[in-house]
Protein backbone atom coordinates (compact mmCIF):
# COMPACT_ATOMS: atom_id res chain seq x y z
CA UNK A 1 0.00 0.00 0.00
CA UNK A 2 1.01 3.56 -1.06
CA UNK A 3 -0.09 5.35 1.45
CA UNK A 4 1.50 8.98 0.27
CA UNK A 5 0.02 8.38 -3.45
CA UNK A 6 -3.03 10.72 -2.95
CA UNK A 7 -2.93 14.45 -2.61
CA UNK A 8 -6.03 15.82 -1.41
CA UNK A 9 -6.55 19.39 0.22
CA UNK A 10 -6.63 18.94 3.46
CA UNK A 11 -9.56 20.71 5.40
CA UNK A 12 -9.27 21.66 8.96
CA UNK A 13 -11.08 19.58 11.81
CA UNK A 14 -12.23 20.79 14.95
CA UNK A 15 -10.42 17.97 17.45
CA UNK A 16 -12.24 17.64 20.71
CA UNK A 17 -10.47 15.71 23.93
CA UNK A 18 -11.03 12.01 23.94
CA UNK A 19 -13.53 10.84 26.88
CA UNK A 20 -10.69 8.65 28.12
CA UNK A 21 -7.09 9.82 28.24
CA UNK A 22 -4.25 8.15 26.61
CA UNK A 23 -2.89 6.62 29.70
CA UNK A 24 -6.44 5.24 30.84
CA UNK A 25 -6.68 4.02 26.70
CA UNK A 26 -4.14 2.15 27.16
CA UNK A 27 -4.53 0.16 30.66
CA UNK A 28 -7.94 -0.24 29.56
CA UNK A 29 -6.48 -2.14 26.22
CA UNK A 30 -3.89 -3.55 28.76
CA UNK A 31 -6.08 -5.10 30.94
CA UNK A 32 -7.66 -6.85 27.44
CA UNK A 33 -4.77 -8.82 26.44
CA UNK A 34 -5.71 -12.20 25.59
CA UNK A 35 -9.29 -11.86 25.21
CA UNK A 36 -10.75 -12.79 21.67
CA UNK A 37 -13.96 -11.21 21.66
CA UNK A 38 -12.08 -8.54 19.78
CA UNK A 39 -11.14 -10.24 16.49
CA UNK A 40 -11.94 -8.51 13.25
CA UNK A 41 -13.08 -5.87 15.45
CA UNK A 42 -9.76 -3.47 15.72
CA UNK A 43 -11.62 0.01 14.73
CA UNK A 44 -14.41 -0.38 17.24
CA UNK A 45 -11.67 -2.12 19.95
CA UNK A 46 -9.71 1.42 19.94
CA UNK A 47 -12.94 4.05 20.18
CA UNK A 48 -13.63 1.97 23.05
CA UNK A 49 -10.96 2.38 24.62
CA UNK A 50 -10.23 5.99 23.93
CA UNK A 51 -14.38 6.09 25.45
CA UNK A 52 -16.72 6.22 22.73
CA UNK A 53 -19.41 3.96 23.40
CA UNK A 54 -21.25 4.90 19.86
CA UNK A 55 -20.21 4.45 16.28
CA UNK A 56 -17.16 5.86 14.85
CA UNK A 57 -18.90 6.85 12.09
CA UNK A 58 -16.44 4.94 9.65
CA UNK A 59 -17.20 1.59 8.03
CA UNK A 60 -13.82 -0.09 8.79
CA UNK A 61 -10.11 1.09 9.23
CA UNK A 62 -9.68 1.62 5.31
CA UNK A 63 -12.33 4.07 5.36
CA UNK A 64 -10.67 6.08 8.24
CA UNK A 65 -7.38 6.04 6.39
CA UNK A 66 -9.00 7.46 3.78
CA UNK A 67 -10.99 10.15 5.96
CA UNK A 68 -7.82 11.14 7.76
CA UNK A 69 -5.69 11.31 4.60
CA UNK A 70 -7.83 13.77 3.39
CA UNK A 71 -7.97 16.02 6.33
CA UNK A 72 -3.97 15.62 6.28
CA UNK A 73 -3.80 14.02 9.43
CA UNK A 74 -2.02 10.72 8.80
CA UNK A 75 1.30 11.24 9.63
CA UNK A 76 4.84 8.75 9.23
CA UNK A 77 8.11 7.75 11.09
CA UNK A 78 7.47 6.38 14.43
CA UNK A 79 4.25 6.44 16.63
CA UNK A 80 4.57 8.47 19.51
CA UNK A 81 2.90 6.23 22.70
CA UNK A 82 -0.98 6.55 22.44
CA UNK A 83 -1.04 6.85 18.74
CA UNK A 84 -3.07 4.91 17.18
CA UNK A 85 -1.25 3.18 13.98
CA UNK A 86 -2.73 2.45 10.61
CA UNK A 87 -1.16 -1.15 9.32
CA UNK A 88 -1.46 -3.26 6.19
CA UNK A 89 -1.97 -6.97 7.17
CA UNK A 90 -2.56 -9.29 4.20
CA UNK A 91 -5.35 -8.05 2.67
CA UNK A 92 -6.90 -5.35 4.90
CA UNK A 93 -5.90 -1.83 6.31
CA UNK A 94 -5.83 -2.32 10.73
CA UNK A 95 -5.62 -0.17 13.34
CA UNK A 96 -3.53 -0.42 16.85
CA UNK A 97 -2.58 1.96 19.73
CA UNK A 98 1.30 2.29 19.87
CA UNK A 99 2.54 1.89 23.34
CA UNK A 100 5.68 3.88 21.91
CA UNK A 101 9.35 1.95 21.30
CA UNK A 102 7.56 0.31 17.84
CA UNK A 103 5.33 -1.57 20.31
CA UNK A 104 1.68 -1.59 19.91
CA UNK A 105 -1.57 -3.36 21.24
CA UNK A 106 -4.96 -4.18 19.92
CA UNK A 107 -6.69 -7.05 18.59
CA UNK A 108 -4.50 -8.59 16.10
CA UNK A 109 -4.64 -10.14 12.75
CA UNK A 110 -4.03 -13.74 14.16
CA UNK A 111 -6.21 -13.49 17.15
CA UNK A 112 -6.47 -12.32 20.71
CA UNK A 113 -5.58 -8.86 22.18
CA UNK A 114 -2.18 -8.42 22.55
CA UNK A 115 1.11 -6.49 22.35
CA UNK A 116 3.34 -7.07 19.58
CA UNK A 117 6.35 -5.78 17.28
CA UNK A 118 4.87 -3.09 14.87
CA UNK A 119 7.60 -4.44 12.79
CA UNK A 120 6.28 -8.19 12.89
CA UNK A 121 2.85 -7.15 12.07
CA UNK A 122 3.73 -4.63 8.61
CA UNK A 123 6.47 -3.01 6.85
CA UNK A 124 3.82 -0.43 5.70
CA UNK A 125 2.30 2.10 8.65
CA UNK A 126 1.05 5.26 9.28
CA UNK A 127 0.02 7.07 12.67
CA UNK A 128 -2.62 9.74 13.88
CA UNK A 129 -3.62 11.17 17.03
CA UNK A 130 -6.35 9.06 18.66
CA UNK A 131 -9.02 11.24 16.86
CA UNK A 132 -12.98 9.68 16.59
CA UNK A 133 -14.45 13.14 15.18
CA UNK A 134 -17.59 11.08 14.77
CA UNK A 135 -17.72 8.92 18.04
CA UNK A 136 -20.11 9.90 20.78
Amino acid sequence: MAWGELAVEGRDVSRVANPRDTEAALNWQLERVGSAAWLDWPLKFQRMAFGYAHDSGWHDAADAVRWLDHHALLREGAAPRGALVWYQAADRIRVACSLGSGQVVGPLPTGPVDVAELSLLSADWVWSDPHFPFGH
